[in-house]
């Protein structure tokens, strides 16, 4: 609907009250300035169904509401949820919307860590936030030397770099990697900040998704064991901001060659140890027998199947 001005005024032209004590004249209205925002809110009122009756005064009301259950599928308005109670209730975790997920946190000097501007991040699945949302002054750091720190973001504090060493942040004096440092819902696990005797930081940036998934498989040269054993050993870089909850580790050691001296029984191999944090997932495999010497055909691999 476009405004009506009052007749005889420029367009846009406010209303004014009429004052006799002041000689000011009160505005002329147009007939349209009454009839067109009548027509408009029928217009409303009946295109949702409704039937228009000067008996009931919340019928704009009462449209609306239908234009939303027709948007929404239907249900009660109460039973709708805000962002604000989005942000509370949704079981998502925070997803960082660079490239590779990570915030990329620097050190522009020693004792000094900074938060980078223009960062986007989703909070709950469904709430934007940048970097830029905070000033500069809220987003830099100032370490101390031979310290490791955790650089975290909650909607209720911002960011925060916290002291592994302090008794508030870690009570129970936990590995750094222990679980419990993980991303959750409402608090973001950035970066780890290591320093050094120089107060230079070793930054690790971490990986923020809602769904995490690593999935490789690499081949290499086994090396030999005791007697007669070859092994292969492969570590992986994740960089997670999550311990990963699904860990599936399988390799094996092998001979490409049909039956030369010295070769192995066919697929005979076991994971002897692996491990798995927020940081990398690392394993070894290891055959259970081979005869004679080391045999130059034997092939090793190992697979990774990670999700959190």
């Amino acid at each position: 609907m476009k405004y009506i001005q009052p007749a005889g005024e420029a367009a846009d032209a406010s209303y004014v009250d009429g004052n006799r004590s002041a000689g000011t004249k009160g505005s002329v209205v147009p007939a349209a300035a009454i009839e067109h925002p009548q027509r408009e809110i029928q217009e409303v009122i009946t295109f949702f169904g409704l039937t228009p009756s000067s008996s009931d005064l919340a019928q704009l009301r009462k449209a609306i509401e239908a234009a939303i259950l027709a948007a929404t599928g239907g249900g009660d308005t109460s039973q709708y949820v805000l962002i604000t109670q989005a942000r509370a209730r949704l079981p998502i975790f925070p997803e960082i919307q660079s490239a590779d997920g990570k915030m990329n946190v620097t050190s522009p000097s020693a004792g000094t860590v900074q938060v980078p501007s223009a960062v986007s991040f989703q909070h709950r699945g469904i709430y934007p936030v940048s970097t830029s949302d905070y000033i500069e002054d809220d987003r830099t750091f100032t370490t101390l030397a031979n310290k490791t720190y955790h650089l975290r973001w909650t909607p209720t504090d911002g960011f925060s770099l916290e002291d592994l060493a302090d008794s508030g942040y870690n009570p129970s004096v936990l590995a750094e990697s222990n679980v419990a440092f993980d991303s959750a819902y409402d608090d973001m696990l950035v970066a780890r900040v290591v320093t050094d005797a120089s107060n230079v930081a070793t930054i690790t940036n971490l990986v923020n998704r809602d769904r995490l998934f690593f999935t490789e498989v690499t081949s290499g040269t086994p090396a030999s064991g005791p007697s007669g054993s070859f092994s292969l050993s492969v570590s992986k870089t994740i960089d997670w901001a999550r311990t990963p909850k699904m860990r599936a580790i399988s390799g094996n050691v092998a001979s490409n060659s049909p039956s030369p001296a010295g070769s192995m029984d066919g697929y005979a191999a076991y994971l002897s140890s692996f491990s798995v944090t927020r940081y990398a997932a690392a394993g070894t495999v290891v055959t259970d027998w081979a005869s004679g010497n080391a045999n130059t055909a034997l092939v090793g691999y190992m697979s990774f199947d990670l999700a959190g």
